[in-house]
């Protein structure tokens, strides 16, 4: 069975087109079986959509940190400093 915090703040469910609670997942994957609960699992990681016991979930994972591409999170843009912005005539 799923628990509260293996769903987190930044995946939004949808089952059958239509946005899903925290609580309403927990209680819908009650009746999971094992792999089923495996392969939802696997789609909090990555996203995605899977088809369960004739249910259509979408799961779409907002990262709050941008990622480059090697995968590694990205820090802020450094504040430039204004002798670099003066133009010389």
């Amino acid at each position: 069975m799923l628990s509260k915090q293996s769903i987190r703040k930044e995946h939004i469910i949808l089952l059958n087109r239509v946005k899903m609670s925290k609580d309403e997942i927990i209680e819908i994957s009650k009746d999971f079986t094992e792999p089923e609960e495996q392969r939802f699992r696997k789609m909090l990681q990555q996203g995605g959509s899977l088809k369960i016991k004739g249910n259509k979930f979408r799961i779409d994972k907002y990262e709050y940190k941008q990622r480059n591409s090697k995968n590694e999170y990205e820090e802020a843009a450094k504040p430039h400093r204004a002798e670099d912005w003066e133009w010389s005539i």
